[in-house]
Formats: structure tokens, sequence, C-alpha cells
């Protein structure tokens, strides 16, 4: 009787388990299912956005557009295909004299040149923040508004993470949308914390 009794809890202290590897395995693989779909949104978000019919509204809104296909191409979601499509979408958001300036085919090598030195020296574009709206600075010229903004990027270099404060230059062109003729490094400093950017 006791040999059954044992035979009978080990049998479901077996089932138990297997029951319990199969709940783990099962959860463990809906979340990384949701993580590439996640990415994958984004980029195809990215690749596909309309700038006719929902090009952004704001300084924000345009400066924050254009740092989430940084950050994407950057951390390597694209393919060399997929880049010559970002590097296109990201000059639709870009003022026409800063276009003049900068040759597509140039522009394109640039981004590719900044993608690898990303890649050899093992760093992340972790995160990046844009000052509040009440923050951005308004003045006019010559009868053309201008826009400031600043926005801190956060660069993960794996003993640490780099935080970097850009200025947005903005102009707003014959259509009413802001449109970026510039941006430049304020400064540089190192913090301590890892691991608290999204």
């Amino acid at each position: 009787m006791k040999k059954r009794s044992v035979k009978g809890f080990t049998t479901i202290v077996l089932l138990v388990m297997i029951i319990g590897l199969a709940y783990f395995t099962y959860l463990n693989n809906t979340v990384n299912n949701r993580q590439e779909i996640s990415e994958r949104t984004e980029t195809e978000k990215l690749l596909n956005y309309d700038f006719e019919n929902d090009y952004p509204k704001t300084v924000r809104e345009t400066v924050k557009l254009h740092c989430r296909y940084l950050k994407s191409a950057y951390n390597n979601a694209f393919t060399e295909e997929e880049l010559f499509i970002v590097n296109q979408n990201t000059r639709q958001l870009f003022d026409e004299e800063l276009l003049q300036n900068n040759a597509e085919d140039k522009q394109l090598q640039g981004l590719k040149d900044e993608i690898q030195l990303y890649d050899d020296s093992k760093q992340k574009f972790a995160s990046y923040s844009l000052a509040e709206a009440s923050q951005v600075k308004y003045n006019t010229e010559n009868g053309k508004e201008y826009a400031k903004i600043k926005v801190t990027i956060g660069i993960n270099t794996g003993s640490g993470v780099l935080s970097e404060d850009e200025e947005y230059i903005l102009r707003k062109d014959k259509d009413g949308r802001w449109k970026i003729l510039g941006w430049q490094i304020m400064n540089k400093s190192t913090t301590e914390k890892e691991g608290d950017a999204e």
C-alpha cells in the first residue's frame, strides 16, 4: 500500500513539474513574441510613415519623430535596404536649406558610418527626452518663424550611460510645418546609472 502511494505521489509531483515547466515556457515565449512584435511594429511605422497626411503638428512632435528614427537606426532595427527609406523619410523633416547643404547620398553614407561607429564602440542609443512644450523658445526673424528645443540623449556605453544634450533649431515652412534646420551638441556628461533608459 505504501509503495503505491509513494508512486502516485511521485507521479503527481512529476506531472505538476511538467505542467509548470510548460506554462513557464509558454509565458516566456509570449513575452518574447510581444517584444518582437512591438519592435517590428515601431520599425514598420517608421518605414511606412505618412508624411503627407500625418506630418507632425508641433516642434516637439517633429523632433520626437526624428529621434525615433535615429534611435531605431543606431540600434540596428533596419536592414541596409531599409536604411535608404529611413534616410529619405528623415529628409522629409528637414528644412530646404538643410537639404541643400546635405546631399542625399552623403547623408545616407554618414548615417551608415555613425551606425558602424556605435557598433564598433558597443554603444546603444538608450533613450531620448525632449524639453516640455513650455520650454520651446520661439522667435521671428525676417518674417520667418524659428524655434529651439533641447533634447537629452542617453547612450548606453556598457559601463554607464552617457548623457548628451542637443539643441534642435527648426523653421516653419510656407505650409506651416516645422522643419529641422539643424542641431548641435550642447554638452556631454557621464552618469553613474545604467539600465534606466527605455
